[in-house]
């Protein structure tokens, strides 16, 4: 049976930290539970919220209705029917434990993706990606309990529809969903993954075959770290706004407006723009008000200055959007999911 636990202080359960309390909220860590919890929302009239490991969202002040946390754990070692090694790990637990554990039995694959704050769950859910990797690129499949039929559905990698941090599951459909657990498939021959510029420099003159995973895991952490704020010390929920996917005729017109802008070409005509570089070259790194700021060595991240609300937040971000639609004509989308407010960003 479910504890339901009302006017629930919500603080420390995001890496934004931000000034929260819950109407109601509960733990789940079986399929049971997870029924018993929408029996009770339907019955009382609450709306129920999902929150997982608590990356990627921004919590209002106060949450109407029921703050629901999945809490499926495990990690344990798999092998399917074509011969690959499948690291299956509970929706809950945490991403950098995965990482650490397909380490620790010698399994290469998932190092990019070290250090990243979150649950498996929140991973899949943003399609998180690093350095190079996706979780699209390793999701074998994942199991999710579907809260209106009560069915458990078995998900593939096709079934998920992921794009760029994005994924099935925040479609109106796919939020019905709660994920359980995830399978990572291993590559069976593990190659080191350095495109990434900043990773590469690290191995310049390397022979790939000379690189082990736990090179290029400390070498993401080592990157991480002098980029952005340790959450311990510092709340944010780490890149708060999406890169702008634009025309490539736009993309054309403001290089030539700012000949320093950082393009990425993709398919179908489009570029991605950085959106860290039009929030700096807005003039708006390092920018901070009371509570709310722009790290000073990465303008994709906003902070927690101290006693921050998801209201100030809110009304934080989309000043800095303003301001760069205003000087560059580019819509900034945000990454993070808002709780508690029915406010379009």
């Amino acid at each position: 049976m479910i504890r339901i636990q009302t006017e629930k202080r919500l603080d420390t359960l995001t890496t934004f930290g931000l000034r929260s309390t819950a109407e109601a909220f509960a733990q789940a860590s079986s399929i049971e539970d997870l029924q018993e919890a929408a029996a009770v929302a339907r019955e009382r009239g609450w709306k129920l919220h999902l929150l997982g490991g608590g990356s990627n969202t921004v919590l209002m002040s106060r949450v109407p209705g029921l703050v629901l946390q999945p809490v499926f754990r495990g990690i344990r070692r798999e092998t399917d029917a074509s011969g690959s090694v499948l690291v299956v790990a509970g929706a809950a637990e945490a991403l950098d434990d995965v990482v650490g554990a397909t380490l620790q039995h010698g399994l290469g694959g998932l190092e990019n993706l070290a250090a990243i704050p979150g649950s498996v769950g929140g991973a899949i859910v943003q399609n998180a990606s690093a350095y190079g990797l996706e979780i699209a690129e390793r999701l074998a499949w994942c199991r999710a309990w579907d809260r209106e039929t009560g069915e458990i559905r078995l998900l593939t990698t096709e079934d998920c529809d992921f794009g760029y941090r994005t994924s099935y599951f925040k479609s109106e459909e796919g939020r019905r969903l709660v994920i359980i657990e995830a399978a990572f498939r291993m590559p069976a021959e593990w190659k080191p993954e350095i495109s990434y510029k900043g990773l590469g420099a690290r191995f310049e003159g390397r022979a790939p075959e000379s690189i082990r995973p736990e090179e290029v895991e400390a070498a993401v952490r080592e990157i991480r770290a002098s980029k952005l704020p340790d959450p311990a010390e510092t709340g944010s929920a780490g890149s708060f706004f999406k890169n702008p996917v634009v025309t490539r005729i736009k993309a054309r017109e403001l290089i030539t407006l700012h000949p320093k802008l950082v393009t990425y070409p993709l398919a179908g005509s489009r570029s991605k723009l950085a959106a860290g570089w039009l929030i700096e070259a807005a003039g708006l790194k390092g920018y901070a008000e009371e509570t709310v700021g722009v790290w000073p060595a990465h303008a994709l991240i906003l902070v927690n200055r101290g006693g921050a609300t998801g209201e100030d937040v809110l009304r934080f971000a989309r000043g800095i959007a303003e301001r760069v639609e205003r000087r560059f004509g580019v819509t900034l989308e945000p990454e993070p999911v808002f709780v508690g407010t029915d406010e379009a960003f």
